[in-house]
């Protein structure tokens, strides 16, 4: 029997490219502090959740020069206004990016990116996500078109920003976070995820007064993807979301 064959994958909410201090926007210390997460994890695939369609809006640099570069050579997005792009940046060619659409109601975040990538012979797909933050029904109408689709891949790895939060309409009701039920609902259907699970659970919300633990970002794989490691890397410049990275084993 071959050996199974080992990546390393990562989700990143990287905002606006900006951070504490320094680390304004656009700012050479900016794109040294990015770079440096990127180079720290070394993931094979990154699933990107991008607030700006450009690192430097003022000289037109765009993120993929800034900072994507120096760590891997392939990168595709998607992209419509404000607050709603997405990508994947990988070492592996990028097959079929497409976004897709939710269905039957009205979305802050309205589509997910979908994608393929080949590891030695098996194709797997790929998804880049940022779930609805203002109203948890329709995140939930969300939550049941991905498992709808991700239950008839071979091989699946589901990225990104699920925002676990209690708000209706743009309203808080609570505090409470939903992540349990959430995530427990792929993990019903056999998936593993890398955070909130038995690898530990990891605050990837880096703002002030939220409520602790805040697992909002995770990486849930398929069940013949066999998750060997997982973690996050949060630095103290940071100012929105810290990257989840897994290790993982495709039988």
């Amino acid at each position: 029997m071959s050996e199974a064959a080992r990546i390393k994958v990562a989700t990143y909410n990287v905002g606006d490219y900006s951070g504490r201090d320094n680390a304004t926007a656009g700012s050479e210390e900016s794109k040294k502090l990015f770079r440096k997460v990127f180079t720290d994890i070394g993931a094979d695939l990154w699933a990107l959740q991008e607030d700006v369609d450009l690192f430097n809006k003022e000289t037109g640099e765009t993120a993929f020069d800034a900072i994507y570069s120096t760590a891997l050579p392939n990168y595709k997005k998607f992209f419509t206004w404000k607050y709603n792009g997405k990508a994947f940046l990988s070492r592996f060619e990028l097959e079929d990016v497409r976004m897709v659409k939710y269905k039957n109601d009205e979305y802050q975040h309205p589509w997910y990116l979908c994608g393929t990538i080949t590891v030695e012979g098996k194709e797997i797909t790929i998804i880049s996500l940022h779930l609805d933050w203002a109203h948890k029904h329709k995140r939930s109408k969300q939550l049941k078109q991905l498992l709808d689709f991700a239950r008839t891949q071979e091989y699946c790895i589901i990225m990104g920003d699920f925002n676990p939060e209690d708000y209706i309409d743009f309203k808080r009701l609570s505090n409470t976070l939903y992540y349990k039920e959430e995530f427990g609902r792929f993990e019903s259907l056999g998936f593993t995820g890398a955070n909130a699970g038995k690898f530990g659970t990891f605050d990837t919300i880096r703002a002030d007064g939220f409520v602790r633990p805040c697992p909002f970002d995770n990486i849930l794989v398929s069940p013949n993807i066999r998750m060997v490691a997982a973690g996050s890397l949060a630095e103290p410049w940071m100012n929105d979301h810290a990257p989840v990275w897994a290790e993982l084993e495709i039988n």
